[in-house]
């Protein structure tokens, strides 16, 4: 599984949720080093905000 890409002039993508390479129509959460595991949920809405899951 590839990590996202990185903002522009930044050298590794920031935390937040990413679309989950492995399931279409999901978001993963990126902790800014590795894909959180079992963080995995379907994509949501447009403008329906996520926050970072339990414990990160």
């Amino acid at each position: 599984m590839s990590a996202p890409t990185p903002a522009p002039g930044d050298d590794r993508p920031r935390e937040g949720y990413y679309p989950d390479p492995s399931i279409p129509g999901y978001v993963r959460y990126w902790n800014g080093a590795s894909w959180v595991p079992g963080t995995s949920r379907p994509a949501p809405a447009d403008g329906e905000p996520l926050s970072p899951p339990p414990g990160v």
